[in-house]
This record gives structure tokens, C-alpha cells and sequence, in this order.
């Protein structure tokens, strides 16, 4: 499902998902109809009311990386109907979500992570600056416990900006009054510091975290890393999840 149907999508062949036997090609999109838009944003309240009675200490909604939540981007998104069309439009599926999901918790154990200009799953906006100024300002009503940014320097799980700042977290922090985890392209000495810049409050680590089990240990006293393997990342058995070794007696 998506907010329209993009024939160029599937004209590329990079787009592909995980399966029990490899890599295969997603199955064709199709338009959601708006009367279906409800029961979705009703599944999504349902899902955080079961992370609820499950023990979860809050739920985090991902929109970005192109999950449905994500595709508010006028790249994808081509409706013209109360869900297309100006920002405000766009904006308002993933808006509806969080309400939903607030509903269920207080604001304070709600998050919700966002990739402002990124470019995985061919999303493209014509003016993803104005886009994600908005969104931010509207997620300050929620009370979230924070917002998580994806930087645009990353598409997917790769790093495709070498050298870029993290923009998107630079611009956000002022906008956005609660807590800000920043994620994609940290290592430790850039982490330390935008957190000391005060731009982000706490930094997320994906693939040094998947390749070493005592990160924050080795962080800490500035061991050497495992070096990870991307061709296992997203895939269905444990090679590459459980075999990266601890660092010799550190754990």
C-alpha cells in the first residue's frame, strides 16, 4: 500500500525485501483508498495498546526509511485528496498516527523517528526543509519523549554523504522542544560531539551496534571495533545478529 501509485518505482530494480530465501522483488503498490485510512490509523493505536499490555515501556514510531508513515514526501505522494496535496495535507496521515498512539500512553512514552531529505525506497520531496519544519512544529503538541532523526548523509544503511554534517539534527533542535536522538553516521568522537554541541540529546548507533554486543563498553575505553558485514544486515538467520564476538575480558 502506498499514497499513490508511482510507475517509475517499478521501473527500478533496487527495491527488494528480505525473504526466507534471499532477496526478492517487492509486490506492486497500489493507492490507498480513504476509506481505508482510518482502520490503518486504528491499527497502528491497537498495536501500541498491545506493547502496552505486553510490558513495553513505550513504543516508537518509525516514519521514515519509506514505511507508510514516511511517505508524506510529494515524491510518493501524489493524492489529491485531504491526505495530498499541501504540506499540511501530507502531513496528516503520520499526525493521525501519533494521536492515535498517544491516546493510548501519555505523550512522554511516545517517540517518533523521521528521516528528513532521505532518499531510501526512491522518496524524493520537491522542498523537504519546509516539510520537515512543519512536521516538527506540529509533533511539539504531543509531548513526545523525543524525536529521533535520521540524517540525510544515509540511504538505507549506507553512507552516502562522506564528510556532511548532521544537518538535519542541526535545523530540527530548534524547532522541536523536546529531547532529539540523532542517528545515521556517528562514530564516537562525532557522537560526543553533537551531544556536547547540544544539538541531540543522545545518539543512535545501527551497524556498529549489530557488529559489537559491548559497544558502549569498547566506546567507553576506546577498544577496536568489529568490523560488520552489510551483506548480512536485514536478513533471516543469526550470521551476522549473534556470532560478532565481545571484546576479550571486558564483558
Amino acid at each position: 500500500m502506498a499514497p499513490s501509485v508511482d510507475p517509475s518505482y517499478w521501473l527500478d530494480s533496487t527495491p527488494s525485501v528480505s525473504a526466507p530465501s534471499g532477496w526478492v522483488r517487492p509486490s506492486p503498490h497500489r493507492a490507498l483508498d480513504i476509506r481505508e485510512i482510518p482502520d490503518i490509523v486504528e491499527d497502528y493505536r491497537k498495536a501500541a495498546e498491545r506493547a502496552k499490555s505486553a510490558g513495553f515501556d513505550g513504543v516508537e514510531l518509525h516514519a521514515g526509511n519509506g514505511y507508510l508513515p514516511d511517505q508524506l514526501e510529494n515524491g510518493s505522494n501524489r493524492r489529491t485528496d485531504a491526505y495530498g496535496g499541501p504540506i499540511e495535507n501530507r502531513s496528516r496521515f503520520l499526525l493521525e498516527v501519533v494521536e492515535a498512539m498517544v491516546a493510548v500512553w501519555d505523550g512522554n512514552r511516545v517517540a517518533v523517528r523521521i528521516a528528513p531529505g532521505g532518499t531510501w525506497n526512491s522518496l524524493s520531496d520537491s522542498n523537504p526543509t519546509a516539510l520537515f519544519d512543519y512536521l516538527a512544529e506540529q509533533l511539539n503538541r504531543f509531548g513526545l519523549a523525543y524525536l529521533h532523526i535520521i540524517e540525510p548523509r544515509i540511504k538505507g544503511n549506507v553512507l552516502v554523504a562522506e564528510g556532511q554534517a548532521a544537518v538535519a539534527t542541526a535545523r530540527l533542535r530548534k524547532i522541536f522542544k523536546a529531547n532529539i536522538i540523532a542517528a545515521g553516521g556517528f562514530e564516537p568522537d562525532s557522537a560526543e560531539e553533537i551531544v556536547e554541541k547540544g544539538d541531540a540529546d543522545l545518539v543512535a548507533f545501527g551497524r556498529h551496534f549489530v557488529s559489537n554486543p559491548d559497544l558502549p563498553k569498547r566506546i567507553e575505553l576506546g577498544l577496536p571495533f568489529n568490523s560488520y558485514d552489510r551483506a548480512t544486515f536485514y536478513t533471516f538467520d543469526s550470521r551476522g545478529y549473534t556470532d560478532y564476538p565481545f571484546y576479550p575480558n571486558t564483558c
